[in-house]
């Protein structure tokens, strides 16, 4: 954030949609799912009684879908260019257009030149691994602090 307050800079940040279920679960072991009811189509009606289904998505509850979250979001940002800084993780540097971005689990905040924001935030999501964010805003409300930037 304090990169963010540098002349001609600033901080926004972004929620990553449902971030768990965009990474696919690579578990050794196959998780498989007890389909409830509501979800049932039509024609399972009568036909089953306690259908199951193979787990693809990292589903927010598993016990690894959390870093297999963070092996896809990592492998995202490393492909828009970013750079993971050894010193500081989940903070990635992206030389090219001198942005600091940070993640915390669904949380991304980006700190650097005003300029750049947009190109960086429109990298990520249309990128060769997209990630789905909710529109990025300036820095407010992040991890249930409010900031202000004077």
């Amino acid at each position: 954030m304090a990169y963010g307050c540098l002349p001609g800079h600033k901080t926004t940040c972004a929620d990553a949609v449902r971030a768990y279920v965009q990474a696919l679960l690579k578990s050794k072991q196959k998780t498989w799912v007890h389909v409830p009811k509501d979800l049932w189509p039509p024609e399972w009606r009568g036909k089953y009684e306690k259908p199951m289904c193979l787990l693809e998505k990292a589903l927010y509850g598993h016990p690894e879908s959390g870093a297999h979250w963070e092996r896809h979001l990592t492998d995202a940002v490393r492909s828009c260019k970013g750079t993971p800084l050894a010193e500081h993780p989940s903070s990635f540097w992206f030389p090219d257009l001198k942005l600091l971005l940070t993640v915390y689990v669904d949380d991304l905040l980006l700190s650097g030149p005003a300029a750049n924001h947009d190109k960086l935030w429109s990298r990520l999501q249309s990128g060769d691994k997209p990630i789905v964010l909710d529109p990025p805003e300036d820095l407010g409300r992040y991890l249930g602090r409010n900031h202000i930037v004077w």
